[in-house]
């Protein structure tokens, strides 16, 4: 079971030591509570940082813009661009399935493509590759994605914030 913590405080008594976590999800923190009998193994990693909606935003203006410039859609584009950035999973399946796992694929988000890419050994199976869109990417692809676009804008002629105006609107939460 997984409890996202915010801040932490840990005591002694004649019982021993005391871990104890803030949480927001009442529910799960008692659900723990109550299930624990025995010992656990309980694991604390910090919560990666989600990039800022704001990042995002930017990233449809310039897509918007180089759109324009060039005479494409703005989806056309980021989906060019996702495949550039590359954050993927091959898959292998047999080739009657690969239409129906494409289409399912695509659904996800306007960024969810997928391309036949190889076959496997047997030559049984196909191996699409399927990419993930910028939803699901964290702060350092998000920012190698607005980088890349941000070239080609400059390439264009377009303007865009500068490496430090771009670097402070990734650290925005």
């Amino acid at each position: 079971m997984i409890l996202t913590c915010d801040k932490a405080r840990w005591y002694e008594d004649s019982e021993g030591f005391w871990a104890a976590f803030r949480t927001r999800d009442r529910a799960s923190a008692a659900k723990i509570a109550e299930q624990m009998d025995g010992a656990w193994v309980v694991e604390a990693r910090k919560q990666p940082r989600r990039r800022s909606l704001d990042a995002n935003a930017y990233l449809w203006v310039l897509l918007d813009k180089l759109a324009a410039a060039l005479g494409q859609t703005k989806e056309e584009l980021y989906r060019g661009f996702i495949r550039e950035i590359g954050v993927f999973r091959d898959f292998h399946l047999a080739p009657e399935e690969a239409a129906t796992f494409e289409v399912a694929w695509s659904r996800l988000g306007t960024g969810w493509v997928t391309e036949q890419v190889d076959y496997t050994r047997d030559g049984e199976q196909v191996v699409i590759r399927a990419y993930y869109g910028s939803s699901q990417y964290n702060t350092k692809q998000m920012t190698r994605l607005i980088r890349s676009v941000a070239e080609e804008c400059k390439a264009q002629g377009i303007e865009t914030m500068t490496p430090e105006e771009l670097a402070g609107l990734m650290d925005r939460r």
